[in-house]
């Protein structure tokens, strides 16, 4: 099963960004319940190793810590793949990454090599999706800017392919954040 980490949005934030999600042409919008940060991307991962990962991550209990999403952008270089909002630069978001990539390296997992750049995935795009959409989009978008929230859980989530639409997310685990960093 595929495994990620990451951290659930509150229900008056996915709101607000589900009024964002709008006007651009072949782009497949992502339900409000699905909106999240991953914290860490696991891959395929068999029973055995999801076990360990679970025992790795509630091994060592983290503080919890406020987190703001500012901005917006697209991934793809030669032509927009996705739609995102971005995450403020923030010490305990990273330190939660380090975590999450430590206790997949204690469990036996081997991650990607890629940067950590925390973001909310908005939208998928087709491949006939106009830049021009992707602009205009880009710039109303990028004024968008939320209060810092509560960030005091993380999961664990496997994800499931199905034959249409997006693929099915469930939480295996959940992880409490306690008290706040100082």
């Amino acid at each position: 099963m595929k495994l990620f980490a990451a951290i659930m949005l509150p229900a008056r934030l996915t709101g607000d960004i589900a009024r964002v999600q709008r006007g651009v042409t072949g782009a497949r919008w992502t339900p409000e319940e699905k909106l999240h940060v991953t914290t860490a991307f696991f891959g395929e991962v068999d029973e055995e190793r999801a076990e360990q990962l679970d025992r790795e991550l509630a091994a060592r209990p983290l503080p919890s810590f406020d987190l703001q999403l500012e901005g917006a952008g697209h991934f793809g270089r030669e032509r927009a793949r996705s739609l995102w909002l971005g995450v403020a630069a923030n010490p305990a978001l990273e330190r939660l990454n380090a975590h999450c990539k430590a206790a997949a390296g204690r469990a036996g997992l081997t991650l990607e090599k890629r940067r950590y750049k925390p973001h909310v995935t908005l939208a998928y795009l087709s491949s006939t999706t106009p830049p021009e959409r992707v602009v205009a989009f880009e710039k109303r978008a990028s004024r968008f800017n939320c209060k810092p929230y509560l960030i005091d859980e993380y999961f664990l989530f496997s994800s499931h392919t199905k034959r249409r639409g997006g693929n099915l997310y469930r939480k295996e685990a959940s992880y409490p954040l306690l008290g706040r960093s100082l």
